[in-house]
Order: C-alpha cells, then structure tokens, then sequence
C-alpha cells in the first residue's frame, strides 16, 4: 500500500510539472506580435519591447503610451487590452 501512494503521488507531481510547462510563456509569433503591435498602436502607444503568449493572454512590455510612460500591457486573444501595469519601478495596476 505504501509502494501504491508513493508511485501515485510520483504520478501527480509528474502530470502537475507537465501541465505548467505546458502552459508556461512563450514567445509570439511574427504573426501574433503583428497582432499585438496593430492593437497598441491603435490605441497610442508604441516602441513595443517583448511580446510573449502567457498562459491565455498576451504580454506586451516595454511600451511607450501617449502620456510618455513606460507599460506592460496585457491583451486577450482577440486584442483588448485588459490590464495595464506602469513600470514606474514598482506595481502600479491603471486598470
């Protein structure tokens, strides 16, 4: 029994570490990232940094807005922004 809830916990921790991986950032695509950069430019900001899918959403950052600060930006997978973060050197959510 012992033997049994070993292998059975091993198992567990296998498929828990298999589905983080699985969800963990990658990097966009060229098509994506053309996505996201179109949504953003539309919507004042510019000079895009790094654009990664995490998880279900897209992180853009580095960006520069129209008010002339730095952001992290967060789309869904049809392009609205649903979370902007400034990098003022500490978390500010503006949304």
């Amino acid at each position: 029994m012992k033997r049994f809830t070993i292998l059975t916990i091993a198992v567990i921790v296998a498929s828990a570490s298999y589905i983080n991986n699985a969800l963990a950032d990658r990097d966009a695509t060229a098509e994506e990232r053309a996505k996201v950069v179109e949504a953003l430019t539309a919507a004042g900001c510019s000079n895009v940094g790094e654009v990664e899918l995490d998880g279900n959403y897209f992180e853009a950052e580095d960006l520069i807005c129209d008010d002339g600060k730095k952001y992290e930006v967060h789309l869904d997978q049809e392009m609205n922004i649903i979370q902007e973060k400034a990098r003022l050197g500490c978390s500010i959510y503006i949304r």
